[in-house]
């Protein structure tokens, strides 16, 4: 009997680095994503990562920040739930959204909330729907946080995706220059 070995998807992918215009983050992706821009017909600035697909769904990781805080000058476990509130009333707009859960992680070095919502309106339903993951901080009197979109069934596949931008997510030091334009490097 022979046995064939294929590569597994618990390997770890080789990452990219995705480097904002002005030079003001970076963070880590899968190199199976692909840069997403800001209109569907593949124009304008580019926003974040995808890997969006048929098969797939909308799979996309979005940094947004630097923002007013709103009043949230500490991100803690003391904090948790009233920033989850925040956002709940943001995201939730509808009956179809849901908050499934908020944690406590670390993002820019700093404590994070980690929300997971439900969205199962249209063309989504309560068996399949799309996951909206929102990781979220304040740092230097700022507020950032990731938006991280894919199908609750392919989940397994892409949370890692959005746990290693968390995890490397880098904003540019006030002594360096501004990066140059968005692109993709190599690990």
């Amino acid at each position: 009997m022979l046995a064939v070995a294929l590569p597994s998807a618990s390997i770890a992918q080789q990452n990219r680095t995705f480097a904002a215009a002005d030079g003001a983050y970076s963070f880590q992706y899968p190199s199976n994503f692909q840069l997403d821009r800001q209109f569907a017909d593949g124009s304008g600035d580019v926003t974040g990562v995808k890997a969006s697909s048929p098969t797939n769904g909308d799979v996309i990781i979005t940094f947004l920040g630097p923002r007013d805080p709103a009043g949230i000058t500490e991100v803690s476990e003391r904090t948790r739930q009233a920033i989850a509130d925040e956002f709940r009333r943001a995201i939730a707009v509808r009956p179809t959204i849901t908050l499934q859960s908020s944690t406590m992680t670390r993002m820019l070095q700093q404590p994070a909330v980690d929300m997971v919502f439900s969205n199962a309106r249209w063309p989504f339903s309560k068996e399949r729907p799309q996951i909206k993951r929102y990781v979220f901080t304040v740092a230097n009197g700022k507020a950032y946080n990731f938006e991280c979109i894919y199908r609750e069934d392919k989940a397994a596949e892409f949370a890692p995706a959005c746990d290693r931008a968390v995890s490397t997510v880098r904003l540019k030091d006030a002594g360096m220059k501004a990066a140059p334009a968005v692109g993709a490097k190599g690990r």
